[in-house]
């Protein structure tokens, strides 16, 4: 989907003069001139947030975090609450690309949940949860985040806010976007893609085919004039319709994906040719299928190395269909086997003070009661957002009104440890227990770590030897020997 294009929707201030230029599908531009803006304003918050996104969308990932740095020492200077607002909304967003679904989802809920945040800050979260939710083939909750979103907008009208089409402008086409790709998962002849057919909710509330075209034929009308819009909504269709039986209908595939190139939209490029692909293999065309999918195969193709599940899948498909029933078993293997472990460690799991509190017990609450009042609310906010590897000592220091200063002298006096050591002994505490557990996230390290907001592998290694006296490693054998030992 194009989502880190699509949120340019929701922005307000002056980067809506932006808008027009990225709904014509000029990521390129439109983040060039948000970049120019933010060199000479260098308070535009809301360019710097959608020069990230359209960065993103493009497959510049590592200029899309510094864009995102950019952003938050903007928000240094924005309306109290607003550097949170924009660390955790960033968090998201690179999570969401980089299909850390567990973060991204406590991400977007807790801004969605934020006091602080706009209504349209509200509604681009409940949208990237939704997206989130669809990610993990959970179509129910996706539904019932846009749900929540739509209600929100439409309690702003009742309220006399007449600055609302975009926001529901942009929840129509989120609604439509995933309609149409849970439609081309579950269709009859890919009734083996297990990920998407476990979806018992969906299947109850499956719209019907002919409906979800004609709303789609509909939107394209109201969105002629805008290119991103109408490529996409036209693509859509003709999947769909291929799928029922115009088969011709695929033709225009490639048309789309030299748009998609001359654009330079590489996310959004290999979404298409995963579509398209499980649409033609569901109409037994082979050839067209392994055409497709053949960019992906590469490294570069791939983008962001992390649950490429769908893959194997496809190349199972397309082994089955040529008769390669060994390797045709290898691939669905591969593909059964990521999927589990992907909903294993990518379903969201809450993170709230009170659960940290009752999961870490009596000496949690010791360290909290050592801590003045105030500052007990900077250590409960701590727990409840160290999974986000942008947390800092500043972002604490605002949500309790007070300076950075102050927070790192009340922890020193009263802890003996500094914010940054308190947060770093409480996430290796929390990898370990994970490490530990018999049923935990699998035995990926580094996948492990990153739940707890710790990324860099040196920086795992030597904050958990330090705390342990071992490393994650030696962690880990330990639990494989206990079960044999019992036994």
């Amino acid at each position: 989907m194009f989502f880190f294009m699509l949120s340019a929707l929701t922005r307000t201030g002056g980067a809506r003069r932006l808008v027009p230029m990225v709904l014509a599908g000029r990521a390129q531009d439109a983040a060039s001139q948000a970049l120019a803006v933010l060199d000479d304003e260098p308070a535009a918050l809301e360019e710097a947030v959608l020069a990230a996104d359209l960065l993103l969308a493009q497959d510049r990932a590592e200029e899309a975090e510094e864009a995102y740095r950019q952003s938050l020492a903007v928000a240094g200077a924005a309306p109290r609450g607003q550097l949170r607002v924009i660390s955790c909304r960033n968090t998201g967003f690179l999570s969401l690309y980089q299909r850390r679904y567990a973060v991204a989802a406590n991400c977007f809920q807790r801004l969605a949940d934020d006091e602080g945040a706009s209504l349209s800050q509200q509604v681009e979260a409940l949208a990237g949860a939704a997206l989130t939710q669809h990610a993990l083939g959970r179509s129910d909750m996706a539904n019932h985040a846009l749900s929540d979103a739509q209600s929100r907008v439409d309690g702003a009208a009742a309220n006399g806010d007449a600055d609302l089409p975009s926001l529901s402008l942009f929840l129509r086409l989120v609604r439509l976007e995933l309609s149409a790709q849970a439609m081309i998962r579950t269709h009859a002849a890919l009734a083996d893609h297990i990920f998407w057919q476990s979806d018992s909710a969906w299947a109850a509330s499956r719209p019907d085919d002919a409906q979800l075209q004609s709303q789609l034929m509909q939107m394209l009308q109201a969105c002629g004039s805008h290119v991103l819009l109408t490529q996409r909504l036209a693509l859509l269709v003709c999947l769909l319709r291929a799928q029922h039986g115009s088969v011709r209908s695929l033709e225009s595939v490639h048309d789309h994906l030299a748009w998609l190139r001359r654009m330079h939209l590489a996310s959004a490029e290999r979404q298409c040719r995963m579509e398209a692909a499980l649409v033609a293999i569901a109409t037994h065309q082979a050839e067209l299928a392994r055409s497709l999918l053949e960019p992906l195969s590469t490294r570069q193709g791939e983008g962001p190395q992390r649950w490429n599940f769908e893959l194997s899948y496809c190349r199972a498909k397309l082994c089955e269909m040529t008769g390669q029933n060994e390797e045709c078993l290898r691939h669905y293997q591969r593909y059964a086997l990521e999927s589990v472990m992907c909903l294993r460690q990518e379903m969201p799991r809450p993170v709230t003070a009170a659960a940290e509190s009752a999961r870490t017990g009596e000496a949690r609450d010791e360290v909290e009661l050592a801590l003045p009042a105030k500052y007990r609310r900077a250590y409960r906010y701590l727990l409840s957002h160290m999974d986000r590897p942008d947390l800092s000592v500043r972002e604490i220091a605002e949500h309790i009104g007070v300076t950075e200063r102050a927070v790192q002298s009340a922890f020193r006096t009263h802890l003996g440890m500094t914010p940054a050591e308190v947060l770093r002994r409480n996430r290796v505490e929390r990898i370990r227990a994970d490490l530990l557990q018999a049923e935990g996230c699998g035995l990926n390290v580094i996948e492990t770590a990153a739940r707890w907001g710790i990324r860099n592998r040196s920086t795992l290694v030597s904050s958990y030897r330090k705390h342990f006296r071992e490393t994650p490693a030696d962690t880990l054998a330990r639990r494989e020997v206990l079960p044999a030992a019992a036994a």
